[in-house]
C-alpha cells in the first residue's frame, strides 16, 4: 500500500508541476544507474519545489533529507513521510534534536545498503542566487558511514543542477540536469578521513558546478545577470561557458520593451479563481522568505484551486445540470493549463 500511495502521490505532484511550470526540461537521465545505491546532491534555490522536481524526474524511488522544521505539523509530517521525506536536524533546531541525526544516518545507511537513492542538499540551506555555495560535510559522512558499516557497498554520487528562469514566478521554466556519477569508493579508501571528506567535497562541488548556473563574482552578480536572457539559464553548460569570457561592462543587448497586452484567458482564469486568489493574497503577506513563494503557490495550486473548482462545479450542476457542470470543470482545468503553457512576461 505504501508503494501504491507513493506512486499516486508522485503522479499527482507531477501533474501539479506541469500545471505550474511552462516548461520542465530534463537532461542527463542516462547518468542515473537503475540498480545501484545513489546519493543525489543538488543546489537548493527553491525550498520544497526542488525535491519535488527531482522526485518526479529521476525515475527512481528516492528518499529526501529535508529540514526538520517543515515536519512540525502532524498532518504535514505524515504526508511528507509518505513521500519518502526524512527530517534532518541542525544546531539551530536545538542541541538535543541534533542527536536525532544519528538515527537518521543509521536509517540512510540501511537505505543505501538496499541500493536505494537519497537526495541531500549539500549546501545545507536554500538561496535564490545562481551559484553553487560551499558544501557541508553531511553528505560525505552519510556515504562514508554506510561504507564503513557495509564494506562491500558501492555508492555513486550524482550531482543534480536545478535551474529556473525565475524562482518565484508562476509559469516560469526550469531545467533539471543530472551530472556524471562520482564513485565514492576511491575516496573512502583514503586512510586520512578528514582528507577523504575534503577531497570528496571538492570533487562533488566541481561536478555540481557543471550542471548548475554558477556565478562566482558576487560583487558584480546583479550586473552579470543582466547579460543573460532568462531562457539561457535553462542550459548551465552554455551559461558557464559564456561567463568565462563575459565582458560585464559591454552594452547589454536586450529587448527591454514591457508588453502590457490584455490577456482575455488570464482575465477569465482570475475571475473563475477569485476565491483561491483571494486566499493567496492573504497568505502572501505571511511568506517571509522569497524561496518559499513558489512552494506556497504550488501548494495552493494542487489543493485549494481544484477544491474550489469542484465546489463551483457542484453549484453549476445544481442549477444547470450535470452536463454543463462537467463541461465547466473540464474548461476550468484546461484554461489554467493553456494559460500556464502560453503565459508571457
Amino acid at each position: 500500500m505504501k508503494l501504491i500511495w507513493y506512486l499516486l502521490m508522485k503522479f499527482y505532484i507531477k501533474i501539479g508541476l506541469d500545471f505550474y511550470y511552462k516548461k520542465i526540461l530534463v537532461k542527463g537521465l542516462e547518468n542515473v544507474p537503475k540498480n545501484k545505491a545513489i546519493m543525489f546532491i543538488s543546489n537548493h534555490p527553491n525550498s520544497l519545489i526542488d525535491p519535488l522536481l527531482i522526485a518526479t524526474t529521476d525515475k527512481r524511488s528516492t528518499h529526501y533529507l529535508t529540514m526538520a522544521g517543515v515536519f512540525s505539523n502532524n498532518i504535514v509530517k505524515k504526508l511528507l513521510y509518505s513521500f519518502h521525506m526524512i527530517p534532518v536536524y541542525r544546531m539551530k533546531d536545538g542541541y538535543s534534536t541534533v542527536s536525532e541525526n544519528e538515527k537518521i544516518f543509521q536509517y540512510c545507511y540501511r537505505l543505501l545498503k538496499k541500493k536505494k537513492c537519497i537526495l541531500i542538499f549539500a549546501e545545507g540551506s536554500h538561496n535564490m542566487q545562481r551559484r553553487v555555495r560551499p558544501f557541508r560535510k553531511g553528505f560525505a559522512r552519510i556515504v562514508f558511514g554506510a561504507m564503513d558499516k557495509f564494506n562491500d557497498l558501492e555508492i555513486d554520487i550524482i550531482p543534480v543542477g536545478v535551474n529556473y528562469t525565475s524562482v518565484t514566478k508562476y509559469a516560469s521554466k526550469v531545467s533539471i540536469c543530472y551530472g556524471k556519477p562520482i564513485p565514492v569508493k576511491p575516496f573512502w579508501e583514503i586512510t586520512d578521513r578528514n582528507k577523504a571528506i575534503n577531497k570528496l567535497k571538492e570533487e562533488a562541488f566541481e561536478q555540481l558546478k557543471l550542471v548548475t548556473n554558477h556565478i562566482e563574482d558576487l560583487n558584480n552578480y546583479d550586473k552579470i545577470i543582466q547579460h543573460f536572457e532568462k531562457d539561457e539559464f535553462l542550459h548551465p553548460e552554455k551559461v558557464n561557458k559564456k561567463l568565462i569570457n563575459l565582458d560585464i561592462d559591454a552594452p547589454i543587448k536586450k529587448d527591454l520593451k514591457i508588453q502590457n497586452i490584455f490577456n482575455p484567458l488570464l482575465f477569465l482564469v482570475k475571475i473563475n479563481s477569485f476565491f483561491p486568489l483571494l486566499i493567496w493574497k492573504k497568505l502572501k503577506k505571511k511568506v517571509k522568505e522569497k524561496e518559499y513563494i513558489a512552494t506556497f503557490k504550488y501548494a495552493l495550486g494542487i489543493s485549494v484551486f481544484p477544491t474550489f473548482y469542484f465546489i463551483q462545479t457542484g453549484i453549476v450542476s445544481y442549477f444547470w445540470g450535470s452536463t454543463i457542470g462537467w463541461t465547466y470543470l473540464i474548461l476550468s482545468f484546461l484554461s489554467v493549463f493553456i494559460l500556464t503553457k502560453t503565459k508571457k512576461y
